[in-house]
C-alpha cells in the first residue's frame, strides 16, 4: 500500500483550510447579526431611559444621548444637561458598542446628540442613528427618534432592486455649495393647484429649520414635516442637510419642494409617493430610496 504524496497532503490541508475559513465567516456573520440586534435594542432602551428621566424631572434636569464615533469601539453617552458641552460630567453614563458593531451615521437635529424636553418628553432634535455590522456594512438597523419623543427601530439591508417603485416616509437631502438666507427665503410646497410658502425665519429652533403641518389640498389633508440636521454649516458654511417626512398614508397629492432663492427643486413626489430627485444644482446626491 503506497503512502500519501506530499502534493496530496497539501491538497487535503488546503481543502480543510477553505472549509474552516468558510465556517468562520458564516459564524462571524451570524454573530454580527445577533450583536446588531442586541446593540440596536440597547441603544433604543438607553434613549427611552434618558427620555423617561427627563419626563420625571429627575434633578430638575434634562437628559440626552451623545453619539461618539471618534472612539474605538464607538460609544454613546447618556448625559444630564441642556446639551453635551455644558452637561454635568459627573453624571455621564458611557456605553461602548461591541467590537463587531459600529455607528454608520448619526443625523440628529443637534448633530451627534439628542436632548429631551421636560414634562412632555418631546425633542426639537429628532432624527436617526444607523448601526451596522463592521464586516457587512449593508446589514444595518436604524433607530429613529421622532419630535414627539417616540423611539423606534427599523432594520433593512441596503437595497439593490433599483427597478422597484419606492415611496418615502423619511428622506435626507444634502444641499451644498449655497448659503440659505434664513431671514428672507421660503420653503415652497407646490401641490399643483396649491402653493404653500413657509417663511424659514418663523421656524428656526436651536439653529435648525423645524416645521411640520397639515395643508388642505383640494379638500384632502396632507401632513408633512421638514427639518434640517445641519443648516449653513460645514466648510464654507454652505452645507445643509434636509430631512423630509412624507408618509403616503397621510399624503395623496403630488408635491414639489423648492427654496425661493433657488431656481431648481429639492425633491419631487408623485401622488403615490414615488420620488424624483431635485433639479437644483445644489442637491449633491439624489435622495436615498426608502420603502414604505
Amino acid at each position: 500500500m503506497r503512502g500519501f504524496t506530499a502534493i496530496e497532503i497539501l491538497l487535503v490541508l488546503a481543502i480543510f483550510g477553505l472549509l474552516l475559513a468558510s465556517s468562520m465567516i458564516a459564524l462571524g456573520t451570524l454573530r454580527g447579526g445577533s450583536d446588531l440586534q442586541a446593540e440596536a435594542r440597547a441603544f433604543q432602551r438607553t434613549l427611552e431611559f434618558a427620555r423617561n428621566r427627563t419626563i420625571a424631572s429627575e434633578g430638575d434636569a434634562r437628559y440626552g444621548i451623545y453619539v461618539d464615533m471618534s472612539t474605538n469601539p464607538h460609544q454613546y453617552v447618556l448625559f444630564q444637561g441642556n446639551d453635551y458641552v455644558s452637561r454635568q460630567q459627573s453624571e455621564d453614563e458611557v456605553y461602548r458598542l461591541l467590537s463587531t458593531i459600529e455607528f454608520g451615521s448619526v443625523s440628529f437635529g443637534g448633530g451627534p446628540e439628542v436632548v429631551f424636553d421636560r414634562i412632555q418628553g418631546t425633542t426639537s432634535q429628532s432624527g436617526n442613528v444607523v448601526l451596522r455590522v463592521k464586516t457587512d456594512p449593508t446589514n444595518i438597523k436604524t433607530v429613529y427618534v421622532e419630535s414627539s419623543g417616540a423611539i423606534e427601530i427599523d432594520s433593512s439591508v441596503v437595497p439593490t432592486d433599483d427597478d422597484r417603485q419606492k415611496d418615502s416616509r423619511h428622506v435626507h437631502i444634502d444641499y451644498t455649495g449655497r448659503t440659505i438666507d434664513t431671514g428672507t427665503e421660503e420653503i415652497l410646497l407646490d401641490f399643483g393647484t396649491t402653493l404653500y410658502p413657509i417663511a424659514i425665519q418663523d421656524y428656526i429652533s436651536g439653529g435648525q429649520i423645524m416645521w411640520e403641518g397639515t395643508i388642505t389640498v383640494d379638500g384632502e389633508n396632507q401632513i408633512l414635516k421638514i427639518q434640517t440636521h445641519q443648516l449653513n454649516g460645514g466648510v464654507g458654511s454652505n452645507e445643509t442637510k434636509f430631512s423630509i417626512h412624507r408618509d403616503r398614508r397621510f399624503n395623496t397629492k403630488a408635491l414639489t419642494i423648492e427654496l425661493s432663492g433657488d431656481i431648481g427643486t429639492l425633491i419631487q413626489y408623485d401622488d403615490a409617493g414615488v420620488i424624483t430627485p431635485g433639479t437644483s444644482a445644489y442637491v449633491l446626491l439624489p435622495p436615498p430610496p426608502y420603502e414604505q
